[in-house]
């Protein structure tokens, strides 16, 4: 009687270094990573720009347009994400984090409204019906004070470059793989080194933006944003190479 093997993953196939698929690959990589790079160019100068008030501001003052508003509704949520991990036994782990956030909304003079999520010790001061003072540049509301406490934001510049700069680390991500590895073991496992490696991003790219638009933290604050990016970054790297053993 003849036994049949079924494989559980799939086997992994390695492209020659001067294949065509391979260079398609680079080629792909190469061309994300340029157009992002293009792309970032605008908001980064415009984020710029926005660092020079912020400077102004802090220096001199009123140097942000101001318009008389109101808290028009509150809010807390949650949300949750779910990391798994491989240790070296072959085992898997899955931490759940569960997160919560505090959502502020306000009124404009013209009566329209806007949300965004705020930190805890802003959420407590901002009432509902509570007068505010937002702040402005080029239109767009930036920053809001309530009882002598301001809650600032990344503006849409600042918001459109992570974007940017995300596409880039990306493109970077596939010019690498073909570069270097350039094999193929079925879909999930692109997927998740994708998931892994784009995970090693958002904070290195969060921090970059905000400081970039309002300055470097100093002190405990730069001290703990060093440790969380180190920490989530090295999570995310381990799963990556985790992943490349044969």
């Amino acid at each position: 009687m003849r036994l049949i093997r079924f494989r559980l993953l799939p086997r992994r196939v390695s492209l020659p270094k001067r294949s065509p698929g391979r260079w398609i690959v680079i080629a792909l990589g190469l061309g994300v990573l340029v157009a992002a790079l293009a792309g970032a160019a605008g908001p980064y100068r415009q984020t710029r720009e926005f660092r020079e008030v912020v400077a102004c501001e802090r220096g001199i003052g009123d140097c942000f347009g101001s318009e008389a508003g109101s808290i028009a509704g509150r809010r807390t949520y949650t949300t949750t994400s779910t990391t798994t991990s491989n240790d070296g036994n072959g085992q898997t782990h899955t931490t759940t984090t569960t997160t919560t956030h505090y959502e502020v909304t306000w009124r404009r003079a013209d009566g329209s409204r806007q949300a965004r999520d705020v930190s805890s010790g802003f959420y407590t001061k901002a009432k509902e019906g509570q007068p505010a003072t937002l702040r402005l540049w080029r239109g767009e509301v930036v920053g809001v004070e309530v009882m002598g406490d301001a809650q600032w934001f990344l503006p849409k510049s600042g918001a459109t470059l992570d974007v940017w700069l995300y596409l880039a680390f990306f493109g970077l991500g596939v010019l690498l793989w073909g570069l270097l590895f350039g094999w193929w073991d079925g879909f999930f496992m692109l997927g998740f080194r994708t998931f892994a490696w784009m995970f090693m991003s958002f904070l290195p790219v969060d921090t970059a933006t905000n400081a970039l638009a309002y300055g470097l933290d100093t002190g405990a604050d730069l001290v703990w944003e060093i440790v969380f990016a180190l920490f989530f970054a090295g999570i995310a790297a381990g799963m990556l190479f985790g992943s490349l053993d044969d």
